[in-house]
């Protein structure tokens, strides 16, 4: 089977929606509620880790010749230890697609169709996410271009327009809160921009090398995500009030208003979060069923229904209270973070040995 290769411009619009909307909406919330008005401090000491851990990812797709991590591990140690290496990457995806469509759906019954029953938001959510990974990466892609421009242009409109009720004396005094609580809001922080580590998993579908300039640009923009909403929240509605909010994001929305007669133009924030989490979910479902190997319609399909079945009945589950998904994901994000922050470097210890051994091979050769 011929496969699919997309360019690296592609991944970079693809990578910036999916990963976007976490750090510019989820975790938001998480940093607030942890640092307040350190908030932003929280985000910026986020960066140097963040560099740091771009390298180590560059050098693993460089390393590894940007094939596929399963059939590279296979080759150099084996089957178990392939299946191993790609496992996290498989949970991450499951993850990915709860907390997305449940955040999502969410926030959609409690704004703008809050007299829709909730399992059929959620049934027709699921169903999109799985026509778009279905009809393939190079689909998933060519809309994540398309919807990036209005994205960026609407996030844009409402920060420009906003600025006349921002007050930025809210920031100070800086160091206002506990190391802990700065430190804990970094965690989330990384907890989201550690989801880069599905570019691995992708690798293999690019149809150039991935240069580390990109790569960094790519990581420190999407890190710049975290900063838009957060400053917005606290020089808009102050520390104490943007993080008792549920979504402070969306919130600011709700302020805009161009001179006295034209206001209530929140709507335009739909397009926003469902082009991020439809991308998202999309790229999810996608990269599951790749990194399993299962590649053919016949077997795919019936099985991504399965999976979205499954996914429908827990999230419209009335059991789980928003409480308890806000103390779910307070706790995922922290071990994401550990998790896969170290995740690169252990794939790249792994990996020198094997280096050494393919080179010392060639000069015996020679």
């Amino acid at each position: 089977m011929r496969q699919v290769k997309i360019s690296i411009i592609q991944a970079i619009f693809l990578f910036n929606l999916a990963i976007g909307i976490t750090n510019h909406v989820i975790i938001v919330p998480l940093i607030l509620q942890s640092a307040y008005r350190d908030s932003w401090i929280s985000a910026l000491l986020a960066v140097p880790a963040v560099i740091l851990w771009t390298i180590v990812v560059y050098r693993v797709m460089n390393m590894t010749k940007q094939q596929s991590l399963y059939q590279w591990f296979k080759q150099h140690y084996n089957p178990i230890v392939a299946w191993l290496v790609i496992l996290p990457l498989i949970l991450l995806c499951t993850t990915i697609l709860f907390i997305t469509v449940r955040d999502t759906t969410a926030w959609t019954k409690v704004t703008y169709l809050p007299k829709t029953p909730y399992p059929i938001t959620v049934i027709l959510f699921v169903v999109s996410g799985m026509v778009a990974a279905a009809a393939g990466l190079r689909t998933v892609a060519i809309a994540a271009g398309i919807l990036l421009p209005g994205v960026v242009a609407f996030g844009v409109f409402v920060m420009s327009v906003n600025f006349q009720f921002k007050d930025y004396s809210y920031l100070l005094p800086v160091f206002s809160n506990n190391a802990s609580s700065i430190l804990r809001g970094t965690q989330y922080t990384l907890g989201g921009l550690v989801e880069f580590i599905l570019l691995l998993a992708l690798q293999q579908h690019l149809s150039k090398k991935f240069r580390l300039r990109a790569l960094l640009i790519l990581t420190l923009a999407v890190t710049g995500l975290v900063f838009g909403p957060l400053l917005a929240a606290i020089t808009i509605f102050g520390p104490f009030e943007a993080a008792d909010q549920r979504y402070p994001a969306f919130e600011q929305w709700r302020m805009l208003m161009l001179g006295k007669f034209i206001s209530h133009l929140d709507f335009l924030s739909i397009y926003q979060w469902l082009s991020g989490s439809l991308i998202r979910v999309a790229l999810a479902f996608y990269l599951m069923f790749d990194l399993l190997q299962l590649t053919g319609r016949k077997i795919k399909l019936p099985l991504m229904a399965l999976v979205g079945c499954v996914l429908v009945v827990i999230i419209t589950d009335g059991r789980i209270s928003d409480a308890h998904f806000l103390h779910f994901i307070g706790q995922y994000f922290p071990i994401v973070m550990t998790f896969f922050y170290a995740f690169p470097f252990v794939l790249l210890l792994m990996i020198l040995p094997k280096r050494g051994k393919a080179h010392g091979t060639q000069a015996t050769v020679t």
